[in-house]
């Protein structure tokens, strides 16, 4: 191709609105299936101009290769169904796009051409690309610079029907007649080898289907600063244009101009969120100017639209001042009256002033006088509220505002709203507060403010940050703590900030969830069968009693209640033990919601028997040398028998334990002897109860 055709194209990539919306964007591709799109168009003078196109950049590179062929099938003819309608190809030659050097002269008068060329035939296709040499991005490139080609060479005959032509897109039927209609199909022209499938497109239409084309909607402008907003309906005639002439007047409409070199077209259409209308910005030489627009429709097979409604404006000087107020008079009647400054050689930059009004600095603005005079510098407020912020606003020749900074009015007012009447509350398990009372009936009224404190004559600290105006509200409390009380109290306020007296105080009881402290024992003694114990009652405000637990001391063995006892008592005697038995005591506590404190570590308590008991009758020691050994034997004839424990001691010792005996045992032989020592033996029974016999004392010489 010559130098000159190769243009290196530096056009965004955007998702092109053909004029049948054949989606050819780069959105999706993959997922498309490859059939033929097709529209058409009846001209004054009797031709049928068809448009076509296909939807996958796959399918544009084999339909460049081996063209378009058209059938027409007569539908209708004489205004009738036709029973055998007639099938022509319109022809022989596939269509395809033109040799490259036909093109030479063509884009050299039409950047359209040069584009649609260079999408065609170009060697280069300057677009960004990844970077890499690897064979998967290689191929990724290569997939990306065909579907850029695609997109262009697609978007440049949407925008020129003699481009349409050239790339083999577009078809003139002159052969047409009155009274029929026609199916016309176009398919590719793959040979059987080719395996690719490309599903063919139709469309159905005759002469008689003419119809002019339609003025271009809703066509507005908006003039500001050496500006103009020009703003137009686009998405209702989509289907009829694709551009768009823009005319300018800068002599009251003798002479039209156009505004830019190429037709206006939309080159960014959204996915989502998409606009209907369509924006052209033109800049003004000066303000205060009048100037005229116009703007015509170009459709996708050449032809051009009627013009649109024409539109005038001016050019208008930007409001750049801001009011001011100055001061206030209070009148007599209750009227205040509001002064203002603003520059009077600003006067020609704006419409008009307004006053606005809220209940707040920075609160929601209301519109009391919409139109007050550019040369009035005061204005007369009635029916003026207790409290009152105003602004005066100034509007621009162009519709903006500018604002000057609030004034805070108020009337004399010291009279204080009535004290808030019916405090009730509840607190739930988790801390929360509900409180209400009965509201205020006021005019002026504000709000109210809500204090709390944890004692009763207690600072009370508030807990709204600005009055309420509603008469309940939700607090929380910590009900993780020793005060078992919360303490409310409110006072209403109206706009004045006049504050009422407080109401009376509220006295809230927490919900108890912390258990009171344990109890402690502090002593304890065991007389025959009599326990008596002693403790330390709980530390706890709310404890209400003491609860003493007892089991024996045995694995598998329940807890039992033996009394509960009021505070403050402190102490009990337990006379049902039995003796011989081991006993565990524990006490806890609780308070007046239920809550048990945790039990203490047991007590354990044996009950021994102190009765006497009868001596051993008999205890003897035979030495049997040759045996090596002593033998020592016992009587005693005494029941309830657990155990005999025998004690030895050599020499001069003492006697230690040396063996603990079964009841039915009444010998035992000593082989652990040295010769020529004397050995005592102790000997004592042990009953069942805990008691023990006296003990029985011999000494055996070995």
């Amino acid at each position: 191709m010559n130098k000159h055709l190769k243009i290196i194209i530096f056009l965004s990539i955007f998702a092109c609105n053909s004029f049948y919306n054949v989606a050819y964007s780069q959105k999706e591709i993959g997922n498309k299936t490859a059939e033929v799109k097709a529209t058409a168009i009846v001209t004054k003078d009797n031709k049928i101009l068809i448009r076509w196109g296909v939807t996958t950049p796959t399918a544009w590179k084999y339909s460049n290769k081996y063209g378009y062929i058209i059938e027409r099938k007569t539908i209708v003819k004489n205004n009738v169904i036709a029973p055998n309608p007639e099938t022509k190809q319109l022809n022989e030659i596939p269509i395809k796009p033109k040799p490259m050097l036909e093109w030479k002269e063509f884009t050299e008068r039409s950047n359209n051409a040069a584009i649609a060329a260079q999408a065609l035939f170009g060697e280069q296709f300057d677009v960004s690309m990844n970077e890499g040499g690897n064979g998967i991005l290689k191929i990724i490139n290569q997939a990306q610079i065909l579907e850029q080609r695609f997109t262009f060479a697609y978007y440049a005959a949407d925008q020129d029907f003699e481009v349409a032509n050239f790339s083999g897109l577009a078809f003139e039927d002159t052969t047409a007649k009155q009274g029929e209609r026609y199916l016309y199909n176009i398919r590719v022209a793959l040979p059987n080898s080719v395996k690719y499938k490309i599903k063919k497109g139709g469309v159905y239409l005759g002469l008689i289907d003419y119809k002019p084309l339609p003025k271009p909607q809703e066509f507005v402008g908006v003039f500001k600063d050496k500006t103009t907003i020009l703003s137009w309906n686009y998405e209702i005639l989509k289907r009829y244009y694709s551009n768009y002439v823009v005319e300018k007047s800068e002599d009251n409409g003798k002479s039209f101009n156009n505004v830019a070199n190429t037709p206006v077209t939309n080159l960014a259409s959204r996915a989502e969120n998409t606009s209907n209308r369509m924006m052209y910005v033109d800049s003004l030489f000066q303000n205060n100017k009048q100037y005229q627009y116009r703007i015509r429709g170009i459709s996708p097979f050449g032809l051009k639209g009627p013009y649109s409604k024409i539109i005038k404006g001016k050019g208008t000087d930007p409001l750049i001042h801001n009011p001011f107020i100055t001061d206030l008079n209070f009148q007599d009647n209750g009227n205040v009256v509001l002064n203002w400054e603003f520059p009077s050689e600003a006067e020609n930059t704006m419409k008009e002033f307004q006053l606005i009004r809220a209940n707040k600095v920075k609160g929601e603005y209301t519109l009391v006088n919409p139109s007050i005079s550019k040369r009035q510098r005061s204005i007369n407020l009635t029916n003026v509220q207790a409290i009152n912020y105003y602004k005066i606003v100034a509007v621009g020749n162009d519709g903006n505002k500018r604002e000057s900074f609030p004034k805070m009015v108020q009337p004399d007012d010291n009279t204080p709203p009535a004290i808030p009447l019916e405090l009730t509350g509840s607190i739930d398990s988790l801390g929360v507060v509900q409180l209400k009372w009965k509201q205020n009936t006021e005019v002026d009224f504000l709000g109210y403010r809500v204090f709390k404190a944890n004692l009763k004559d207690d600072e009370f600290t508030q807990i709204t940050f600005e009055p309420i105006p509603n008469s309940t509200i939700i607090d929380t409390v910590n009900i993780k703590t020793l005060n078992k009380k919360i303490y409310y109290k409110i006072k209403s306020f109206d706009k004045r900030y006049n504050p009422s007296e407080f109401s009376q105080v509220l006295e809230l009881k927490r919900p108890d969830i912390v258990p009171p402290t344990s109890p402690v024992f502090t002593s304890f003694k065991a007389v025959g069968t009599k326990v008596k114990l002693n403790w330390v009652t709980s530390t706890s405000n709310d404890a209400k009693a003491t609860l003493l637990y007892r089991k024996e001391a045995k694995r598998g063995l329940s807890w039992g209640l033996i009394k509960e006892f009021p505070l403050p008592i402190n102490e009990y005697t337990d006379v049902s033990t039995v003796v011989g038995k081991t006993y565990m005591y524990t006490i806890i506590t609780v308070d007046e919601s239920g809550l048990e404190s945790e039990p203490i570590t047991p007590l354990k308590i044996s009950i021994s028997d102190t009765a006497p008991k009868a001596p051993i009758t008999r205890f003897n020691g035979i030495v049997d040398r040759e045996q090596k050994f002593i033998k020592l034997d016992w009587k005693y004839n005494e029941n309830n028998l657990q155990e005999f424990i025998l004690y030895k001691g050599e020499a001069e010792k003492s006697p230690t334990m040396y063996k603990v005996l079964t009841a039915k045992d009444n010998s035992f032989l000593d082989k652990n002897l040295l010769i020529n020592t004397k050995y005592t033996y102790l000997l004592q029974a042990v009953f069942n109860s805990g008691a023990k016999s006296p003990i029985k004392k011999i000494q055996i010489i070995y």
